[in-house]
């Protein structure tokens, strides 16, 4: 039998008794995964409902416990160990037995292509069940969040130019329905300048972009669960924040796609998730991304090959950071070259405030200063 990689073993073991929030129970399967020739535990099996994100992993003596949704019951159940063939039942072939013991018979592979399968599809689980559990983890809506903007911009290294702002973002559905097109349907904004009564243009400070970097909102990017093979990923590391564990999961797209990066031109696309093993909540996402131009609208727009008004040699870093439930903090850093000139973008967006009570609802975005 092939020996599991600590690596491995740690994110199955870390994973295990994981079963979705929000369902009636109406079963809860227990058993002993074990080696069907020499009746040796198999650890840290990986066991889950076909179809789903639920599942859990055997412990160190093979020890299993799932809890099945009453939703599920006419699922398939299946065990997945390094080194063995899989195998999949009926959930309802193991509801008639107090304890279950299943037999996994070993399989032959190449011990390198293994691991690295293997810990790139404990990664996707991760990464899937985070984006699974969003609605969980963050709050409904409708809420206000109240953000203060700010944008330093330095051009030939000498020119210096500062925009400051009050963003109050309104949103109808808050995190309970994440996806793209609702995020841009239910998210509705108005920008102030501070210290006065009128609008800035958003075309200018381009909230949209900044908007757009909210993965966990719109489930997109690494946190789409259909882009995830699309993805290089690694462990980064496990760290402990706060008293609570994290896997930090690194990701690259080898050819960047407008859907994987959400930038139209990218050629370099890459950066890290930091995902609460407790409950798979999103705590930050950093990303760097180069591409030879961009859109002076959204770095999602195509260019239209007349089009000469553009960003050149684009390259960007941003972070955004998750806190109760919420966005918390988004930073955009970005140089290009525009007519000539080039300039460097210092632009952020903190949360100052939240709230769900005397809500002030809009039904459009700023995209032009005045009323």
């Amino acid at each position: 039998m092939l020996r599991i990689s600590t690596f491995l073993i740690f994110l199955l073991f870390s994973m295990a008794g994981f079963a979705q929030s929000g369902s009636k129970v109406a079963h809860v399967i227990k058993g002993r995964v074990i080696d069907a020739l020499g009746n040796q535990a198999v650890s840290y099996t990986n066991i889950g409902l076909e179809g789903t994100l639920f599942g859990t992993a055997s412990d160190t003596e093979g020890n299993f416990e799932l809890k099945v949704p009453e939703e599920m019951v006419s699922k398939n159940i299946y065990f997945s160990a390094v080194g063995y063939q899989n195998r999949q039942f009926p959930v309802s072939e193991l509801f008639g037995k107090e304890f279950n013991v299943i037999k996994l018979v070993a399989q032959t592979y190449d011990v390198g292509d293994v691991e690295v399968e293997a810990q790139n599809l404990v990664l996707i689980r991760i990464l899937r069940m985070a984006s699974e559990n969003i609605r969980y983890n963050y709050g409904d809506g409708p809420f206000n969040l109240h953000f203060s903007y700010s944008k330093e911009t330095v051009i030939n290294d000498t020119t210096n130019l500062l925009a400051t702002a009050d963003v109050l973002v309104y949103d109808k559905n808050g995190y309970s329905h994440p996806s793209p097109l609702d995020a841009f349907r239910m998210r509705k904004y108005q920008v102030t300048k501070e210290g006065s009564g009128y609008s800035f243009s958003s075309n200018l400070l381009k909230i949209d972009e900044m908007l757009d970097l909210d993965w966990v909102r719109s489930a997109s990017c690494a946190l789409n669960p259909a882009l995830l093979r699309d993805y290089r990923l690694a462990l980064q590391g496990q760290p402990t924040i706060e008293g609570k564990e994290y896997w930090v999961v690194s990701f690259k797209q080898i050819l960047p796609t407008l859907e994987g990066s959400g930038d139209y031109y990218a050629t370099a696309f890459e950066g890290t998730i930091t995902v609460r093993k407790e409950d798979y909540s999103v705590y930050n996402i950093t990303a760097k991304v180069k591409s030879p131009k961009n859109n002076r609208q959204d770095r999602s727009l195509a260019i239209s090959d007349t089009n000469t008004d553009v960003l050149e040699n684009v390259s960007y870093e941003f972070s955004v950071d998750y806190r109760d439930l919420l966005i918390n903090q988004i930073n955009l850093n970005k140089s290009y070259a525009y007519k000539g000139q080039n300039y460097t973008e210092n632009t952020a967006m903190k949360l100052t405030r939240a709230h769900a009570n005397n809500l002030v609802e809009l039904d459009s975005r700023d995209y032009f200063p005045g009323e």
